[in-house]
């Protein structure tokens, strides 16, 4: 049941950031409205961000779903939640009105708090599924 489970989580986790990360791809030019919102990344390097950074959220939760480099897919996830954090705290701090595209293009400003908790919980979650002991494959004796 413990192993159905981790595989329900790592399902769960990766399957947030592939559909997360196609719909910025499929709208990428509201996806970098959204972050010059932010107004951290001056241009180009916005455009460079909200271009690469969809692809970097699909590939990776496809890797935490396949288990093909599954702890490499954590480590970026779980950093780039921690920088979305960083973003956001910084954002909220400066008192800029900001446009999260973390699901999409979004016409509304953000509720800074909703961010916070959402992003804090992946991450908790994130962070036990990369640190959570793995149980070596048990080796089957000739004898």
């Amino acid at each position: 049941m413990s192993r159905l489970f981790h595989l329900f989580l790592h399902l769960l986790f990766g399957g947030v950031f592939v559909y997360a990360g196609l719909l910025k791809a499929w709208d990428p030019a509201s996806f970098v409205m959204d972050v010059r919102s932010f107004d951290l990344v001056p241009d180009p390097y916005a455009a460079w961000v909200a271009m690469f950074l969809p692809w970097l959220e699909v590939f990776s939760g496809l890797a935490v779903i396949t288990s093909l480099f599954r702890k490499g897919g954590l480590l970026i996830l779980n950093t780039s939640l921690l920088a979305f954090l960083i973003a956001i705290g910084i954002s909220w701090h400066r008192g800029i009105d900001i446009q999260c595209g973390c699901f999409g293009s979004s016409q509304a400003s953000s509720n800074y708090l909703d961010l916070i908790l959402r992003d804090a919980a992946l991450l908790l979650l994130g962070l036990y599924l990369q640190l959570r002991p793995t149980r070596p494959a048990v080796l089957k004796s000739d004898a």
